[in-house]
């Protein structure tokens, strides 16, 4: 019964009706009028009517010009196309992810941009009786997290001020909660290709990751190992950079990245940062 009254607490009718005119357009590809719309969701013509007009303007749904009926729009297929980008990440990643998790022995995460935080793709775990339990779909900050910050390294400043909270939250006394201290470290990533989480989010816990283009020369995610900082020496620490260059390298290279844009896109940053300074 509670689970019931928060959904009703929640709830939105004008979404609703939007959401349930959206589905039954998808359940019925060829256009149908608004009185059929109306009549079988058993909601007021004129609410259908209004909605769907809505909608067409935003190109959610069109109307057929011989019959006036609506059908589902370009908008749809856009946003249809953006997810399944998405989807086709995970799955085109999941074997370097398996690699890398295999040749370090480390928890393996991919990170993918999903406004005010990082969010987790896909995990996999290794063999072994303690490892750092990801969670998928958890939300992580940007900022101490070395696969968010590979992915803001690639974002005009601009979009990096936006996306972040005005203060940046301490996780442990390592967190950078300096905006231009983080910009600095950030200018280091697109440098090297590399992030870390110095026990930035979880103390004893270590990360390194890098980013992940796709076709466009777009960042369109941040992956890497994640394991405890205590094993972690100097020696191990260069290899395991390799495999994770390398790993992310592959999944860029599957995404038909050409990797000719990586240190172009970065110089063109770190020139508009340079000259903002002087400024």
């Amino acid at each position: 019964m509670k689970k019931k009254n928060e959904k009703a607490e929640y709830a939105v009718p004008a979404v609703d009706r939007m959401l349930d005119i959206a589905e039954f357009l998808l359940e019925h590809p060829e256009p149908i009028g608004i009185t059929e719309v109306a009549r079988a969701l058993k909601i007021p013509t004129n609410s259908a009517f209004r909605i769907l007009k809505r909608l067409a303007d935003r190109r959610y749904a069109e109307v057929d010009p011989t019959t006036g009926g609506y059908q589902l729009g370009s908008g749809f297929f856009r946003l249809g196309m953006r997810l399944s980008a998405r989807y086709d990440l995970r799955i085109k990643a999941r074997k370097h992810l398996e690699w890398l998790c295999r040749r370090t022995g480390d928890t393996v995460q991919l990170h993918t941009q999903n406004n005010g935080s990082a969010i987790v793709m896909d995990v996999v775990n290794p063999s072994v009786e303690f490892f750092m339990q990801i969670v998928v779909g958890s939300q992580l900050d940007y900022h101490c997290n070395a696969f968010g910050k590979c992915i803001l390294a690639f974002l005009e400043e601009e979009e990096i001020r936006r996306i972040l909270p005005p203060r940046l939250p301490s996780r442990t006394p390592n967190t950078i909660t300096s905006l231009p201290k983080l910009l600095d470290e950030l200018t280091s990533v697109r440098s090297t290709g590399l992030g870390y989480d110095r026990e930035e989010y979880v103390q004893g816990i270590y990360c390194v990751g890098a980013p992940v283009f796709d076709v466009s020369g777009r960042v369109i995610a941040g992956m890497g190992i994640t394991g405890l900082a205590g094993r972690l020496d100097m020696e191990e620490k260069k290899h395991i950079e390799t495999l994770v260059l390398t790993a992310a390298a592959m999944i860029s290279d599957d995404m038909a990245y050409d990797g000719t844009r990586f240190l172009e896109w970065g110089i063109k940053l770190d020139e508009q940062r340079k000259n903002k300074s002087v400024a």
